[in-house]
């Protein structure tokens, strides 16, 4: 099973929010973790191709407090075809589009990738995951595309429905700006959003059967955290089927669906 997770907030927070609630599913997830966050501009991403817990650099990022983004994304994999795990297979993967930096990560199989054409970009590892943002990227160049524009989005959409045709596809990326969010036309595992708000600095708890973290908020803050599964009891909702999601700010600026209004917990994601 591999399984994503992204954060987008209108101030920066605290990394620890991300990976100390995410690294308790790396049990069913041990062939590699990455995660990617935008200091500034410019993206910032480490990533192994190893357990979690086996990870020097895990340790690091959970002790170091001075990892601090709007924009989170991560991710955990079981690698399920090809030879021993790489580094250059591990998500997510990070390519430069019209001066931004933009991170991507995909849980799933996309058939017959090797038929997804290239350009300019190309795959450094040889995943269906890179090939297809690789592909992805050079579409969005053909047609002079901005990330910025609601058009875009609406493109995005049909664009990754029409490659979820042939195969598994969850994915989230990023440019720095905004968290884009894309959930399996098929139900395929699952993908679930929820809000947070701050209204003061202090703490809040997020929990599920597994995991407890304290969540340190700096003042007036909201932002929207996205997983494969809920990572509390309270609070999530689906994202539905086929759909995208783009947040900016911590707010949903688009979504090509309705995003559910019936509340979900894990067991019934």
């Amino acid at each position: 099973m591999c399984e994503l997770m992204g954060l987008s907030f209108d101030q920066p927070i605290s990394a620890r929010f991300s990976l100390q609630v995410f690294s308790s599913r790396d049990y069913d997830n041990p062939h590699g973790w990455g995660l990617a966050w935008y200091p500034d501009r410019a993206l910032a991403l480490v990533k192994e191709p190893l357990n979690w817990r086996s990870s020097g650099y895990s340790r690091f990022l959970e002790s170091y407090h001075g990892v601090a983004s709007r924009i989170y994304v991560a991710h955990v994999r079981r690698q399920t075809t090809g030879g021993p795990a790489t580094y250059a297979d591990t998500h997510p993967f990070g390519r430069e589009y019209q001066g931004r930096d933009v991170c991507f990560a995909h849980n799933g199989t996309i058939e017959n990738y090797l038929s997804l054409p290239l350009g300019r970009y190309l795959p450094i590892g040889a995943t269906d995951s890179e090939r297809f943002f690789c592909h992805l990227l050079d579409a969005l160049a053909r047609h002079n595309m901005s990330l910025d524009d609601p058009v875009t989005w609406e493109w995005l959409t049909d664009r990754l429905q029409e490659v979820n045709q042939h195969g598994t596809l969850n994915c989230i990326f990023s440019d720095g700006e905004r968290l884009f969010a894309y959930r399996d036309k098929h139900g395929w595992k699952g993908m679930a959003i929820r809000k947070v708000r701050f209204h003061e600095s202090g703490e809040r708890i997020f929990e599920d059967a597994t995991t407890e973290v304290a969540v340190a908020g700096e003042g007036e803050n909201h932002g929207c955290l996205i997983a494969t599964r809920p990572l509390s009891e309270t609070g999530w909702h689906a994202v539905p089927r086929g759909a995208m999601v783009v947040v900016e700010h911590g707010a949903i600026q688009f979504s090509s669906e309705p995003v559910s209004t019936h509340p979900i917990t894990a067991d019934s994601a």
